[in-house]
């Protein structure tokens, strides 16, 4: 493994122990929060 390889993986393994650590924080959708979602064609 070269050494671009192995930072890349040591980068990815941080980034995944940050994703399984942090906590997620949702909130539940306003109609007006709704409104612009679909117009903006994300929903």
């Amino acid at each position: 493994m070269t050494d671009k390889e192995k930072e890349y993986q040591k980068a990815l393994e941080e980034r995944e122990k940050a994703w399984r650590e942090e906590p997620l924080k949702f909130h539940r959708a306003t109609p007006e929060e709704i409104e612009q979602l679909k117009k903006e064609g994300r929903i």
